[in-house]
């Protein structure tokens, strides 16, 4: 069976402090292992932000080599291999302006030194062996968005769901279904928002466009409040216009577990076949896992967390 574990960004600490409580002990190599050989998935975003982000790569990655866990690929370490991988048109795929750079500086200052630099990149190319996403008996696993018709065009693109360099080219140019399916797939679904509504985002940026729920049925959302992930006073009671919105969401039977979205308050199951585990250790929050043992209805009874 599996303990999921969301976003990480660097927080090894609290990882340390989870994967102790989930009962997983070093081994004779330093690798956390759980007596009775359970395994962890961690669902992506191991970089930026925290405090200690190659002590947190030296984690996760040891214990997936270790065979103690498995791993897929995170935003974050998408935008860093883009960030770093040279555009032959000039400059990088994700291009080195302010906000890029910002998001990504805990991970550059850590790294900074030439022989750190030289790890980083062997960092960047175990990334390349994370795949997007995981699909097992009786469970499935993303950092962002299950969307069943961009994973099966990932799948014919995507040897096991694996980057490539040349899908990166591709995947940067806005125009591309690479492009779209990535971003769906790592970043969630998203729609603009009615009438001109801008909000700042967790970083202070304006947005127009907004991340949904796409594990709900849209039908049962009263208002736009309650389908976009964040509540804005302007969207409160204004009902949902369905003639502009993609009304598919996640009801199938297989529980997904994903990442991504920085909830806060007391982790919580969204539905009994879904459940996020990002609730913001980054910013104050907790770092969540969940406890599966093969329950096709997920249980609040085993989420767990620590702060």
């Amino acid at each position: 069976m599996y303990d999921l574990i969301g976003d990480v960004h660097g927080h090894a600490d609290e990882l340390r402090a989870l994967l102790a409580y989930l009962d997983y002990r070093p081994d004779a190599a330093g690798v956390p292992r759980h007596p009775a050989g359970r395994r962890v998935i961690f669902l992506g975003d191991y970089i930026d932000r925290g405090p200690k982000i190659r002590e947190t790569l030296q984690l996760v990655r040891g214990m997936v080599a270790g065979g103690a866990a498995l791993a897929i690929l995170g935003n974050h370490e998408y935008n860093a291999l883009a960030f770093w991988q040279p555009d032959p048109d000039g400059g990088y795929l994700r291009p080195h302006k302010p906000v890029n750079i910002l998001q990504h500086v805990r991970t550059i200052e850590e790294f900074r030194s030439k022989e750190l630099f030289a790890e980083w990149q062997e960092y960047l190319a175990w990334f390349l062996t994370l795949p997007l996403a995981l699909e097992l008996p009786g469970l499935r696993a993303v950092h962002a968005c299950w969307d069943g018709r961009q994973l099966a065009y990932l799948r014919q693109e995507l040897p096991g769901l694996r980057l490539t360099r040349d899908f990166l080219l591709r995947a940067s140019r806005p125009d591309s279904p690479e492009f779209t399916a990535a971003e769906i797939v790592l970043k969630g679904r998203e729609d603009r928002l009615p009438g001109g509504i801008t909000f700042a985002d967790k970083d202070g940026h304006r947005r127009s466009r907004m991340r949904l729920r796409w594990w709900q049925n849209p039908a049962t959302a009263p208002s736009y409040a309650d389908y976009y992930l964040e509540d804005l006073p302007e969207l409160r009671g204004q009902p949902v216009d369905f003639a502009h919105l993609d009304p598919s969401y996640y009801q199938e039977d297989t529980p997904v577990f994903f990442g991504h979205y920085w909830l806060r308050g007391t982790p919580q199951i969204l539905q009994p076949q879904a459940v996020c585990l990002d609730y913001s250790v980054a910013r104050g929050g907790q770092l969540v896992g969940y406890r599966w043992d093969g329950e096709q209805v997920l249980s609040a009874d085993k989420l767990v967390w620590v702060a």
